[in-house]
């Protein structure tokens, strides 16, 4: 699966990719509450993580090989990108974000896992000879990281908790993440490359979980198709995104980034009930409007264009 490179077609499913991200955090609360989870009790949360990563590998893997008709195991020289991709995008992703969040109060998690991405919007051309360093991108960058503060901000301000250092490794397995899977899949198709490094994920996430007594309480059929639409979500997303960077700079892709947060306040108001018409949400809405305009508007120079 390939995309252009012209903005509008990368644009339109990385917006997708966000929107899905966006509704997988109130449902993934509406399906610790499905099956009786206490969300202060991290085991569990790694076995419902666990299980979801899990079971979204192994048909994103029957998929491939049902597709191929064989199942392809990969190659011995792909299993180190595989591996490097499950342990920064799922297992010490996860992990640092469900302690994290576990510790902390939570409300300041979009700052600061996006910091990282703050950091690859100004600075990709670190990690990607091909992803020219620009001013528009930085000011695009902070125009963005600007409207998640905003998003996070309450008429008391901005306080820091103690899982936030947390959040911050959080933040930067995701980044680096990112870098990873933009080399890996050069080498490794997107799909089998996502499924692959979900199931080994899932997998080094579940059997802790497991072995220090977490579990799922009840199960529903409520409950079932709650967490179906959490797995399909999830594969729905990762497949595209990965896809993107597969075919897209970093650097453009991490500014869209920044629109996650917002469209986890819009899900949020609509499943969870939680009131959303705030006057800092609308400031939040305009600064990552400015910010995708800033990036994405025609008017650069041509060598630009290439290279973004």
């Amino acid at each position: 699966m390939k995309f252009k490179s012209s903005s509008l077609i990368t644009l339109l499913p990385a917006l997708l990719v966000m929107a899905l991200w966006g509704s997988l955090f109130p449902m993934i609360k509406v399906g610790y509450a499905a099956v009786g989870i206490d969300t202060t009790h991290i085991p569990s949360i790694l076995v419902f993580a666990g299980l979801r990563f899990t079971f979204c590998g192994l048909i994103l893997v029957s998929f491939c090989a049902v597709r191929a008709k064989r199942l392809e195991l990969p190659k011995r020289i792909n299993i180190g990108w595989i591996l490097l991709g499950a342990l920064s995008s799922i297992i010490l992703h996860y992990g640092f974000t469900y302690i994290g969040l576990a510790l902390g109060e939570g409300s300041k998690s979009a700052i600061i896992k996006q910091i990282g991405f703050l950091f690859l919007s100004c600075f990709a051309f670190l990690f990607d000879p091909k992803d020219k360093f620009s001013v528009r991108k930085v000011i695009a960058g902070m125009l963005g990281f600007c409207g998640i503060v905003a998003t996070a901000f309450d008429g008391s301000g901005i306080h820091f908790a103690i899982g936030d250092l947390l959040l911050l490794l959080a933040s930067a397995c995701s980044a680096v993440s990112a870098v990873i899977t933009k080399k890996s899949t050069q080498r490794i198709a997107p799909v089998p490359y996502t499924g692959y490094s979900q199931l080994l994920g899932g997998i080094c996430l579940l059997v802790p979980g497991l072995l220090l007594g977490g579990q799922i309480p009840r199960i529903s059929i409520s409950a079932l198709l709650i967490f179906l639409y959490i797995c399909a979500a999830s594969i729905g997303a990762y497949v595209l995104w990965n896809s993107l960077l597969h075919s897209d700079s970093i650097s453009k892709l991490s500014i869209i980034k920044f629109t996650e947060p917002m469209f986890t306040v819009l899900f949020s108001g609509l499943i969870l009930g939680e009131r959303i018409l705030r006057l800092s949400y609308l400031i939040a809405l305009l600064l990552l409007l400015s910010a995708l305009l800033v990036e994405h508007l025609p008017g650069r120079k041509k060598h630009e264009r290439n290279h973004i």
